[in-house]
């Protein structure tokens, strides 16, 4: 029998808060969800109370099939036939998210830091790192994340601590005076809907030690993702405004430009950026990963391995396509319109499903998972 990889509480806490904190990294729709106005750090803490919501089929999942991979545990619970059907609308998921988040990154680049470099060359540049780290395996995407999210983390206080006399406190007010509760409630439900890396954690859970609390772990990774969220936003809107933020493609980067230190360090920006792309190349890692790791479980592949390279190459065909390669697609891509509505049904409708067939079945399952234990206790 193969030996799993073996990662920590920690890192499991890091990469799923770290590849959460990308896209408020690099943009931020929560300021065009509604009520879109100076509420919005309200909306941001509402968030949090739905994404536990959200959550919570996916957890109850985890937590009782501790030790079995993504495809064992949709097998276990469904059936040979529709637990494979099942990894493979996953599968889809997490090539969508790897090639959305690759066309976001690479249109960044191009905006911000070098915009004669063609898409290709940044694609291949991208793709060498995220293949080596994928290629690796789990263990070695949970020591990088011990790297690449501390290191987020620091320049996110240091923003904000730096950024202190520059803030406007007054932007906040009136409070909730131009918000209704129905519109505070859409926002912080299509912001939960987004937070897509419960996936994250319900595949790398199987590597952790089976002692871990895994409710304890995720409520800290949810935790280290929202405060750092807000410590991003708060600064961005206290010093650009609202409505400034609000129109903004890239609002923090923005806010970072305007930042200096000691009075004479000027382009600190220079220190986001250098944060923000290992990250990017984390979350484009896992992402990586997951495609091949759960579609070799489908087709009963001995490693993962070999499927790192086709999925890397097929996200680079896709981002070349000239309809993809625009703006106008990728603000799509990641707007209200399209990405909540893409990763609601696979965090909250196809777990809710499988739970209510798992409380179906759950005399059968337990037998099944007993005899299992027992047959590995023998070996």
């Amino acid at each position: 029998m193969k030996k799993k990889p073996f990662i920590t509480a920690l890192q499991l806490v890091f990469m799923t808060s770290g590849s959460a904190l990308v896209f408020p990294y690099t943009f931020m729709p929560i300021l065009n969800t509604p009520p879109s106005n100076q509420d919005v750090w309200i909306v941001l803490i509402m968030t949090i109370a739905y994404m536990f919501l959200l959550n919570i089929p996916l957890l109850v999942i985890t937590n009782n099939f501790r030790g079995l991979s993504f495809n064992e545990t949709f097998e276990m619970i469904l059936g040979k036939f529709f637990g494979k059907l099942m990894a493979l609308f996953y599968v889809l998921f997490f090539a969508y998210c790897f090639t959305a988040c690759m066309l976001i990154v690479s249109m960044f680049i191009n905006l911000y830091l070098f915009p004669d470099t063609p898409t290709w060359g940044l694609l291949v540049t991208i793709l060498i790192a995220v293949c080596y780290a994928a290629y690796n395996g789990a263990g070695t995407i949970g020591r990088l994340s011990t790297i690449f999210v501390p290191i987020i983390i620091f320049t996110i206080v240091t923003f904000f601590l730096m950024g202190l006399g520059k803030m406007d406190w007054g932007v906040l007010r009136p409070v909730l005076a131009d918000s209704k509760f129905i519109d505070m409630n859409i926002g912080a439900f299509l912001t939960a809907a987004r937070y897509s890396e419960t996936i994250i954690f319900f595949l790398f859970a199987q590597y952790i030690d089976e002692k871990v609390n895994i409710n304890k772990t995720y409520i800290r990774a949810v935790l280290t993702f929202a405060v750092n969220f807000m410590l991003i936003l708060l600064p961005t809107i206290l010093v650009l405004g609202v409505d400034f933020a609000r129109i903004a493609w890239n609002p923090y980067y923005v806010y970072t430009r305007q930042v200096e230190a000691l009075g004479f360090l000027e382009r600190m920006q220079a220190i986001n950026t250098l944060a923000w792309f290992p990250l990017a190349l984390l979350k484009l890692s896992l992402y990586n990963y997951m495609v091949s790791h759960v579609f070799s479980g489908i087709v009963g592949a001995k490693s993962h391995k070999s499927f790192v390279i086709p999925v890397s190459l097929l996200g680079f065909i896709v981002c070349l396509i000239p309809i993809m390669d625009t703006s106008s697609t990728i603000e799509l891509l990641r707007s209200d319109r399209i990405f909540p509505f893409v990763t609601l049904p696979v965090i909250f409708g196809l777990p809710l499903i499988i739970l209510i067939v798992y409380f179906i079945r759950k005399k059968k399952i337990k037998l099944a998972l007993r005899r299992r234990q027992q047959k590995a206790a023998g070996q």
